[in-house]
């Protein structure tokens, strides 16, 4: 599965939720991870250009306890600890500002015809026990998938594993697809090769890439998106992009369905919605190495067999 389906649902508005303090507001952490430029940005255009389609999504952790309750419950701990803290003399700093969520997430995904790199960002808040504060937990990864293998990239800590080339994959293969045929012509093709075990094994081949019904189509950043179950969620919906002149790497079937994930809803996982989106876009070779861009120790270069 693509990773860039465990994205998350649009970022809800404050003041959504009933809490038991006032209304909290996003903290400075969770709006300069939701406004920072796309990465492509930052690195320049160095190197010959590639074609993509990039989303960005910005969302939250839901899971079970939810997301609601697992801020009701942040703010009754703050609660508990000024409590004990006032009890015992000890000074208190309790938050002037709370987050929107408990765990959110930003996931930028540039997906060319032979290769994808998805970039997250990850806020997570707790609270320290010693003066009431919020501890924010932050993650900035990437990862960089193609038929070369993977390489596996920390932002922060400047180490990356795995498949991480001087190129950032662009000799990969692009992926073998099958044509999209329709049930009514799989059947037809397999009545007249009844006897062929070839032909067989390549009419079952042919239903296991069957094209999935029809869905509900919304419209989101100006782009068409067609809806089907969540992968991860049984309760969930993904929208995918429709359109553009390739498919994302880990899409079977029509190439002229893009596959991009625009807004993923799940009652145990992740909820995203896209923020930024384009199809067919142009940018610098350089998103798909951001290891190169200095300081980084890379390891395990070597691709798969």
């Amino acid at each position: 599965m693509n990773t860039y389906r465990h994205f998350i649902h649009g970022l809800l508005a404050p003041c959504l939720y009933a809490l038991p303090l006032a209304c909290h507001a996003t903290t400075a952490a969770e709006d300069e991870m939701n406004k920072a430029p796309m990465p492509h940005a930052s690195l320049g255009s160095h190197g010959p250009t590639v074609k993509v389609h990039l989303v960005s999504a910005n969302g939250y952790l839901e899971g079970r306890p939810a997301d609601a309750t697992r801020l009701s419950m942040l703010h009754a701990e703050v609660d508990d600890c000024v409590r004990r803290n006032s009890a015992s003399g000890a000074a208190s700093k309790p938050p002037r500002a709370w987050p929107d969520h408990v765990d959110s997430q930003r996931i930028d995904t540039y997906a060319a015809v032979n290769r994808t790199i998805h970039y997250s960002s990850a806020l997570a808040y707790g609270v320290n026990p010693l003066d009431c504060s919020l501890l924010e937990t932050r993650r900035n990864t990437a990862r960089l998938h193609s038929s070369l293998g993977t390489c596996d990239i920390d932002l922060r800590g400047k180490t990356a594993r795995g498949a991480c080339d001087a190129t950032g994959q662009a000799s990969a293969r692009p992926p073998v697809r099958l044509p999209g045929l329709t049930p009514a012509q799989i059947d037809a093709i397999e009545r007249s090769g009844a006897s062929n075990p070839a032909m067989a094994a390549f009419t079952a081949a042919m239903r296991s890439h069957a094209p999935a019904a029809a869905g509900e189509h919304k419209t989101i950043l100006g782009l068409e998106c067609e809806v089907h179950p969540n992968p991860f969620d049984p309760a969930g919906k993904i929208c995918e992009s429709l359109g553009g002149t390739f498919a994302s790497l880990d899409v079977p079937g029509d190439l002229k369905q893009s596959g991009m994930a625009l807004e993923t809803t799940s009652i145990a996982g992740i909820q995203m919605r896209a923020t930024k989106a384009q199809l067919d876009t142009l940018v610098g070779n350089a998103v798909f190495t951001p290891y190169l861009a200095g300081g980084f120790r890379i390891t395990n270069t070597g691709g798969r067999p």
